[in-house]
């Protein structure tokens, strides 16, 4: 499978972060302390660009997050995109959960790291080095900025992209820089002229980016992280979920005050019943002793979990209107103006009728219509597939619904035309 265009970069804009050193090298004589710092700082111009590109990806992250996940799954299985204001491209709402991922969890995770490893080379840290230092670090993320502006942004290669292949980016780099930096630790203890070490890191820094642009110009070059991994051709393209023609025959949205009550109640539920509840449990513990400060910033934590839950749950259920059409189910979200999933009649499976708090409160029901597509045990492999090997989105899968805190149930099964299995005396269970 050829690669796209878009991902076919522009040598001078690719290669520019990697002018910076030979620059520095030739005309500033930087000493080896700041060749190796400037490749750290390299990593984290890579990691913030790469946060700034999330939002914007096309594509849909594949195997990222679990989808039933109960924190992050709602958001990533969200469809439909926002748009802004000015040149940029929409954002998308399903990029969100890799978004806090990288910018929580993997940046510092990356950036500490390359850090670390920076230390491990034992660097003499003088003034001047440090204004060396400051200089090259302005000077790698001001090109790679210039390589987000053209290749990402200006040339379209967020359409290329899933949030997921973004990530693939700045893990690429950590490895490659973090390769010359435990070469050039024992080789400075070694029986090696400064000269022959520095060397290597210019040379060795400019060979792998001249890699990294054959990797990305190439369509049959695929390195070890493509295979395991994946790559952007690997991330499935977003397919629009198939609404039937004509007007719905039936339309039925949650009640607003359900939804949020839901949200909350799921929200603090959330709390209690995964590993959150350590959270409680340090908290009473600081709390008990005496440190309130830090029990209450325990508490503040519980509660930013309990919120992104509660956010996340709203967003699956409490911004939609689900659709009957003669005989296919069509859940449509009208903040986004994007239908989500669909569900023909002889895809159906089973069907349960429940009735929790917030139904009985607001004389609603949930409905849960079984698919014939919900197996999702994946299948082990080493490595990535090929492209064409790989299945694309499930847009239209018939996967199973569940329609949350609707009032005319009844209307949207018998569209549906699967009444016969409610039942004339079935009676909806409480939960």
């Amino acid at each position: 499978m050829s690669r796209p265009a878009l991902l076919r970069s522009e040598p001078y804009a690719t290669l520019l972060p990697g002018l910076v050193v030979p620059v520095g090298v030739l005309l500033l004589d930087w000493p080896k302390a700041v060749v190796l710092g400037v490749f750290v700082l390299e990593i984290v111009a890579v990691v913030c660009w790469a946060v700034v590109k999330i939002p914007f990806a096309v594509k849909r992250p594949r195997n990222m997050i679990d989808g039933d996940d109960r924190l992050l799954g709602p958001l990533q299985t969200k469809r439909g995109s926002v748009t802004l204001p000015g040149p940029l491209p929409p954002v998308y709402l399903r990029n969100v959960p890799t978004l806090l991922l990288t910018g929580c969890f993997l940046a510092p995770l990356e950036v500490g790291a390359a850090f670390l490893v920076f230390a491990f080379t034992d660097p003499t840290i003088t003034t001047p080095v440090v204004e060396q230092l400051l200089l090259g670090g302005v000077g790698v993320f001001l090109a790679e900025g210039v390589e987000t502006a053209s290749e990402y942004f200006a040339h379209g290669g967020y359409r290329e992209h899933s949030p997921r292949s973004v990530v693939l980016v700045p893990f690429k780099r950590l490895f490659g820089v973090g390769a010359l930096l435990f070469v050039a630790g024992p080789l400075q203890g070694a029986a090696v002229s400064g000269e022959v070490v520095l060397g290597i890191l210019v040379v060795g820094k400019f060979l792998y980016d001249l890699r990294r642009l054959q990797v990305a110009r190439d369509p049959d070059a695929r390195g070890l992280f493509y295979r395991l991994y994946g790559s952007a051709e690997t991330e499935p393209e977003p397919v629009p979920v198939e609404v039937p023609p004509g007007d719905p025959v039936v339309r039925n949205r949650p009640p607003r005050g359900a939804a949020l009550l839901d949200a909350l109640g799921r929200g603090v539920t959330y709390t209690l019943t995964s590993g959150v509840l350590v959270v409680y449990l340090a908290a009473a513990f600081f709390l008990a002793f005496g440190a309130t400060t830090v029990g209450v910033v325990f508490l503040g934590v519980a509660a930013v979990f309990a919120g992104v839950r509660a956010v996340s749950r709203y967003l699956r259920y409490g911004t939609v209107e689900y659709r009957g059409y003669d005989g296919t189910l069509v859940v449509y979200d009208w903040v986004l103006e994007e239908p989500q999933a669909r569900l023909e009649r002889s895809a159906v499976t089973d069907l349960e009728v429940t009735a929790d708090a917030v139904d009985r409160a607001f004389d609603t029901r949930t409905v849960r219509l079984g698919g014939m597509d919900d197996d999702h045990t994946p299948t082990f492999r080493l490595t990535v597939p090929d492209p064409g090997e790989l299945e694309g989105d499930d847009a239209n899968a018939n996967e199973s619904l569940s329609l949350v805190h609707v009032r005319d149930h009844r209307g949207l099964v018998d569209a549906l035309g699967v009444s016969w299995r409610l039942g004339e005396s079935a009676a909806p269970t409480s939960r």
